[in-house]
């Protein structure tokens, strides 16, 4: 009996196509020629051109060979999903650090990556009427930016004090002693950026 060719299937046509285009796509970010992924992977690179150009259906083997050269996962390159390539991380309200001030009128969510945390520290900085959030001194050099959504915050440092309403954005020297005070009569709510010491003095001038 004759074999029956196999049919025509849209979806997997359309998924191995996906995965050429992925394999192109991180190649050429990583600047890498047919040659160099070759010699990373230890897949022919005749083999890695025919499923850049879909002629071919690798082996799960060679996709795991590819995907570590790539520095990516065999899900990730034959995912369907189009927001896989972009989407770095979400992390839902639960998962998402909070820590209160003294007189428990204040909240500061870390909503900076952990991967950034020794250069750039972000935060969500919400206080209620006369909420105080104190801070020691980051490393020497560093600079704290404070950008006013809605409310009023003042800013002391050594007894020298800055107000700053809604709009408006303050930075001062983050390498004192220092405190975020809601003086206004309603709920303040800002977003706080902390450029440690290491970013600023890798900085040219």
């Amino acid at each position: 009996m004759a074999r029956q060719k196999r049919q025509y299937c849209p979806e997997t046509d359309a998924l191995s196509e996906k995965l050429g285009q992925t394999i192109l796509r991180l190649r050429t970010a990583d600047k890498l020629s047919l040659g160099e992924l070759s010699e990373m992977s230890g897949v022919a690179k005749s083999m890695i051109s025919q499923i850049e150009k879909n002629e071919t259906n690798p082996s799960l083997a060679t996709l795991s060979r590819l995907s570590l050269a790539l520095k990516t996962s065999v899900e990730a390159m034959v995912s369907a999903d189009e927001d896989q390539d972009v989407l770095i991380e979400k992390l839902f309200v639960q998962d998402i650090p909070l820590l209160k001030s003294e007189d428990g009128l204040c909240e500061l969510r870390i909503i900076g990556s952990i991967d950034t945390v020794q250069w750039v520290q972000w935060y969500d900085f919400q206080a209620q009427p006369s909420g105080v959030l104190k801070s020691s001194p980051h490393p020497a050099g560093s600079v704290e930016n404070l950008s006013i959504l809605s409310g009023e915050v003042t800013v002391e440092i050594g007894g020298k004090r800055w107000v700053a309403k809604a709009g408006e954005t303050i930075r001062y020297r983050g390498d004192f002693e220092h405190s975020l005070t809601n003086t206004g009569d309603t709920p303040a709510h800002a977003t706080m950026v902390n450029i440690l010491a290491h970013m600023v003095r890798t900085q040219p001038l």
